[in-house]
């Protein structure tokens, strides 16, 4: 008989909307025990999930996300580049790395899913020294994550008020890019680099992006009238923003530099976290750098 896994889940008990008191009860009751010795921890502040997984990686196998992308984020930076799986169980507001990676979104079926223990090796980015599993962002997409981190409200329906209420002020910023000693400077409204195809809830930034391949997609988007913001969020939410002519895509392999050229405040996101500003990002991949279940 195969040696017991140790399985240790990481709650944060106050991301995205749902409740999670009942997550004990289902993890006792569908874990399977034949597999699995498991343990419980709660998470008490922000980055408290990324210490314990970094303290706890070396006596598991697996460390389990429970949460949302900012969740995923601190406790899968942490296990970057170690023996220890990262797995999931969605419970945020987005759940953008779950879902580009078909993890179930109700907790009774990603259990199963970890039972069935089925590791692949992904790639990860690094942003100055900062890990991102699936997305980061430097130009709306950051200005939203950090009101949306000050907002009152969770949940899909703040996160569109607020983007209603800022879009028409938010102006394009100027960028100007590096790749392999290349430079070409980028007027944009949205300026991100993708690993996985979406921010969450199926908005889906870079229809083509993979896991696994060893390349980042940066993404521009033009800013539009207001009035044509309906057609736009369209065609992220059909797979098809690659077919707007406000769009544009460039794949890299290598290290790039991203500068912002405005000396007025700005923000980037790691996974939809707000991180604190600065002017000029250096992007890596990380290849197959984290084992997911």
């Amino acid at each position: 008989m195969a040696e017991k896994k140790n399985i240790l889940f990481i709650i944060n008990p106050i991301s995205g909307v749902g409740k999670k008191n009942r997550l004990p009860l289902l993890i006792e009751e569908h874990l399977d025990h034949s597999k699995y010795n498991y343990k419980i921890v709660y998470t008490q502040y922000r980055k408290h999930g990324q210490e314990i997984a970094a303290a706890e990686k070396s006596n598991y196998n697996v460390i389990v996300a429970v949460g949302g992308d900012g969740s995923v984020n601190e406790i899968g930076s942490a296990l970057v580049g170690s023996d220890c799986a990262l797995a999931i169980i969605p419970c945020g507001s987005g759940n953008g790395l779950a879902r580009h990676a078909n993890i179930p979104l109700k907790s009774i079926d990603a259990i199963a899913r970890i039972n069935i223990f089925n590791q692949t090796r992904i790639d990860t980015g690094k942003v100055n020294e900062h890990i991102f599993l699936g997305t980061c962002g430097f130009g709306f997409d950051a200005y939203i994550a950090k009101k949306f981190d000050e907002f009152n409200k969770r949940g899909f329906l703040s996160y569109v008020r607020l983007v209603l209420r800022e879009y028409r002020k938010y102006q394009q910023l100027n960028y100007k890019i590096t790749i392999q000693n290349k430079s070409f400077e980028k007027k944009a409204f949205l300026c991100s680099v993708a690993n996985s195809s979406q921010f969450g809830n199926g908005f889906t930034l870079s229809p083509f992006s993979d896991l696994q391949d060893g390349k980042f997609e940066l993404i521009f988007l033009s800013k539009v009238k207001l009035i044509n913001l309906p057609f736009i969020v369209g065609k992220f939410f059909r797979k098809r923003i690659n077919q707007s002519r406000h769009f544009e895509s460039v794949t890299f392999e290598n290290e790039i530099r991203i500068e912002l050229q405005e000396s007025q405040l700005t923000y980037f996101h790691l996974d939809g976290e707000p991180m604190d500003k600065t002017g000029v990002f250096d992007i890596k991949i990380l290849p197959a750098s984290l084992i997911l279940i």
